[in-house]
């Protein structure tokens, strides 16, 4: 009796320590299919996970735009390639969410092609419309593609019919967006942003030097160093990557996908911790188990 009750004990010590050592080495096809999960149902439906504060510089940017008189004009610069729209595409729609609601004019163009599309998009999102909105060419202008990124915004922050039509044809002197322009350069602008993974310099160059119109950007995470030293003087706020964005779809009370990506994100690195933690636990055990420590 007392043999078989000790073959048993050692049965079961055998099946504990080979337990803890499946938790180290568990196949890393089911890391990635738990990850898999825990990443896409934030972005099926944002769970609105708490962002912490807000920081100073999407506030700065946030109250910026809520103290504009209403007719101001925002101008948005889009250049963000598929790659990083990622991170900027849900900012810009947050904004231009925060314009319509502020009742100010924003006038669009890319400074490539790859961001034309998105400009297209953004309107949708928010208006469900582009060219075909009631307000289109009263309150909102889409000039499409602008080349030569710094000639190009050069030339029409000096003339805002530099381009004369619109994305779609139209001509700019027949819409009712430009009838009170005093001077028709960028010293008719209230706020130019930009929106991309490059720095925000030319447009400082542009329209802040000369015309003193404020600057401000939506940019990717790793850029952000290279706006400090125009910040808060001639930039006077910016988005810093995914939680840029998500921080200001807070602020307008319209959680979208950067939200999503946040929670997503957050989800991700949970789990990650979670099984760093087990596999840890699994490791120490099975060790002083075997008389390791």
């Amino acid at each position: 009796m007392d043999m078989r009750g000790g073959g048993w004990a050692v049965q079961q010590s055998e099946k504990s320590t080979s337990l803890w050592e499946k938790l180290q080495e568990i196949d890393v096809r089911y890391i990635y299919l738990l990850v898999w999960i825990v990443v896409s149902i934030p972005i099926l439906k944002p769970l609105g996970l708490p962002l912490g504060s807000i920081s100073e510089e999407t506030m700065l940017l946030y109250d910026f735009i809520d103290h504009l008189p209403p007719r101001s004009i925002v101008v948005m610069i889009a250049d963000q390639g598929p790659a990083a729209a990622t991170e900027c595409q849900p900012g810009m729609v947050a904004i231009f969410r925060h314009c319509v609601e502020k009742d100010l004019r924003v006038l669009f163009f890319a400074s490539r092609t790859e961001a034309v599309p998105f400009i297209e998009q953004c309107m949708i999102d928010v208006l469900g419309a582009s060219k075909d909105h009631p307000d289109y060419g009263k309150l909102y202008v889409n000039l499409g593609f602008i080349p030569q990124y710094e000639i190009g915004l050069s030339a029409l922050a000096a003339n805002i019919f530099y381009t004369t039509t619109d994305a779609y044809g139209n001509s700019l002197k027949s819409m009712e967006f430009f009838k009170d322009l005093p001077t028709g350069t960028a010293k008719d602008w209230s706020l130019a942003i930009y929106f991309g993974n490059s720095n925000v310099d030319w447009v400082v160059r542009q329209v802040n030097d000369p015309y003193g119109c404020p600057v401000a950007g939506g940019v990717g995470a790793v850029l952000v160093s290279r706006i400090y030293p125009y910040y808060p003087q001639q930039v006077i706020g910016f988005l810093t990557g995914l939680r840029g964005s998500a921080e200001y779809e807070v602020l307008v009370g319209k959680p979208g996908s950067a939200v999503a990506g946040m929670d997503a994100q957050s989800l991700a690195h949970l789990a990650i911790i979670i099984m760093i933690i087990i596999g840890n636990i699994g490791y120490f055990v099975s060790k002083r188990r075997i008389g390791g420590f």
